[in-house]
């Protein structure tokens, strides 16, 4: 009878601590991918203007953009594909979207260049274990909401409110 009250007790607490908000807020911290734009003279959400739209040497632009919905808010990240890509790094903008649609960059740094999941070239490679789970997930906001993670670069969000 007692073993059988310290497992009841042990697994209640295994499934208080399962539906705790700590496990919803590790849940929310991967970014998904949202959508590319390839080949364009223009963001269509406007996040790049100007020099940054300045063709790579292929002569193209291509914008990739993963989000992540939260129940403290919404961000957004953008990626582009253009003359600034060095081997294996690009232009990536973090931004913060609030209640009212208004975006704040909070992070605008060179990060490792993402593979849109959805990206021709890539469909027939083969991976490693570590490179399917970078594809799948490039980009991930610290439990605490005060870092983006992106592969093993790290960026500390100023005055973040996750």
């Amino acid at each position: 009878m007692r073993t059988f009250r310290y497992l009841w007790t042990f697994g209640a607490c295994i499934l208080a601590i399962a539906a705790s908000p700590v496990a919803a807020v590790a849940a929310e911290t991967a970014f998904v991918y949202k959508t590319s734009y390839r080949n364009v003279a223009k963001d269509p959400d406007n996040i790049w203007t100007g020099d940054a739209l300045a063709p790579n040497p292929k002569g193209t632009v291509s914008i990739h953009e993963y989000q992540l919905h939260t129940t403290h808010g919404d961000w957004l990240i953008s990626q582009i594909w253009n003359e600034d890509c060095s081997s294996g790094t690009c232009p990536t903008r973090l931004i913060q979207i609030g209640s009212d649609g208004r975006r704040v960059i909070v992070v605008d740094d060179m990060m490792h260049q993402i593979v849109p999941p959805n990206d021709p070239r890539f469909s027939g490679s083969s991976a490693t274990k570590m490179q399917t789970e970078f594809a799948q997930h490039p980009f991930l906001l610290s439990d605490d909401g005060k870092t983006l993670l992106n592969g093993d670069y790290k960026f500390e969000i100023a005055g973040a409110k996750p």
